[in-house]
């Protein structure tokens, strides 16, 4: 089953944000930017990219369906 690029973009940013929740708790923990804060704060940047690439294709879609 094929699921829409609208749902996993949401899963994407869903995955992202809990990095950064998990980089801020690190950075809370270590009172400052460590190599795994940086590590958790890239990944969760790369997330969100990926979950907005999914947002701008859904979109694409519901404008290709309009036309």
């Amino acid at each position: 089953m094929s699921r829409s690029p609208r749902f996993y973009g949401y899963l994407y940013f869903l995955i992202a944000s809990i990095f950064v929740y998990f980089a801020i708790q690190q950075n809370n923990r270590t009172e400052g930017w460590d190599i795994f804060t940086i590590i958790l704060m890239a990944v969760a940047a790369i997330d969100y990219m990926i979950a907005f690439r999914y947002f701008a294709l859904a979109g694409k879609k519901d404008n290709d369906k309009k036309e």
